[in-house]
C-alpha cells in the first residue's frame, strides 16, 4: 500500500479456522504453513468480513487445499482501494485459488496500450 511516505507495511491479523473474523471491511486470505513459511491460498476483500469469511464454497476449497489459517487486515477503505490491494497481493503471492485473477491481472499488466492514431 502506498501512503504519503511511500510503501506502507500491511500487518495482518493471523486467525484460526473456525474463529469469528471482524463484522468491518478489510482484505484477507487463507493460508497454510509449511516448512516455517506461509502460503497465500486464497486472497479476497469484503465490506463485512464476518459475513464474508461464514462458511461457503471459497472456505470449503481453502480447507481442501490444506489451510491452517485465516490472515485478516481490517482496512476503512473503500472497496476500489481494498480491491486494488487484493490485486496487488494476488500478483505478488500467486495464490492457488485465485487462478482466474492472475491470469487477468497478468494480462492487464502485460498488454501494451492501444496507440491512437491521428487523423
Amino acid at each position: 500500500m502506498l501512503g504519503p511516505e511511500g510503501p506502507q507495511l500491511l500487518m495482518f491479523e493471523i486467525l484460526g479456522l473456525g474463529e469469528a473474523a471482524p463484522k468491518g471491511p478489510g482484505v484477507f486470505m487463507y493460508a497454510r504453513r509449511r516448512a516455517g513459511e506461509w502460503q497465500a491460498l486464497y486472497i479476497g476483500e469484503s465490506a463485512n468480513m464476518a459475513d464474508r469469511l461464514a462458511f461457503n464454497e471459497i472456505a470449503a476449497d481453502a480447507l481442501l487445499s490444506g489451510a491452517t489459517d485465516i490472515h485478516v487486515l481490517r482496512l476503512k477503505e473503500d472497496a476500489t482501494a481494498r480491491r486494488d490491494i487484493v490485486d496487488r497481493l494476488i500478483l505478488t503471492n500467486a495464490p492457488a485459488l485465485n487462478e482466474d485473477d492472475r491470469t487477468r491481472l497478468s494480462t492487464a499488466v502485460e498488454e501494451p496500450k492501444a496507440k491512437t492514431r491521428a487523423a
